[in-house]
């Protein structure tokens, strides 16, 4: 929500060729950011109560393990697509507000779903760390890979073929260069729920055989 507001004291015509571009760059930079974040925070939860023992205690009440997971990541999935949904509505407005006519808003929301499918992701393999982690290098490892892998999708904009997990961030970034936005956008959003799919089974498995 906060770098959805800064965006507005940003003039988005420091990047990309149109308003709603410039606002996309900044935006996306923001929510790596801020999912970069939320990515140390799910993996250190995560492994500071297995250490403290929080998880073992639920788990001898009865309350499967998987369970236990679903609700941090629900906890944390639905605190961070929120975020990103309400702060690009402040990335929406400095956008329109630059623009000599009025933008299309369809390719701006697409990439805007396929950012928080690949924010899903990314809790996802935060959780993943801190089920065999310590607290401390399941936080600092969460956040250094998340933010090579994102920094790496906003460097470089999306090409054509198998939509990446990534490709939201990386369209939101560089929307003036996209043929096709929004068939792209649903594409990597996919591709993001499939990635945060696997790693949440990965991150189950792991609950199971660690010692809570």
């Amino acid at each position: 929500v906060l770098g959805g507001m800064l965006v507005i004291a940003v003039p988005p015509e420091l990047a990309g060729a149109t308003a709603v571009s410039g606002a996309g760059f900044w935006y996306a930079v923001a929510a790596c950011a801020a999912i970069c974040i939320a990515s140390g925070l799910a993996a250190g939860t995560l492994a500071h109560e297995r250490r403290r023992g929080t998880a073992a205690w639920m788990a001898v009440r009865a309350v499967p393990r998987a369970a236990l997971l679903l609700s941090w990541f629900v906890a944390f999935g639905l605190l961070l697509t929120a975020g990103i949904a309400l702060g690009s509505i402040g990335a929406w407005l400095a956008a329109i507000a630059h623009a000599d006519s009025p933008p299309d808003l369809g390719p701006f929301a697409a990439s805007i779903g396929a950012t928080a499918g690949a924010a899903l992701a990314t809790v996802a393999g935060g959780l993943l760390l801190g089920t065999f982690l310590r607290t401390v290098p399941a936080t600092v490892l969460a956040v250094v890979l998340s933010a090579a892998i994102l920094a790496a999708a906003i460097a470089w904009p999306p090409v054509g073929g198998i939509p990446l997990p990534t490709g939201g961030i990386g369209l939101l970034a560089h929307l003036d260069e996209a043929a096709r936005p929004v068939g792209d956008a649903l594409q990597s959003a996919g591709a993001a729920l499939a990635a945060a799919a696997v790693l949440l089974a990965l991150a189950g498995a792991g609950m199971e055989r660690s010692d809570l």
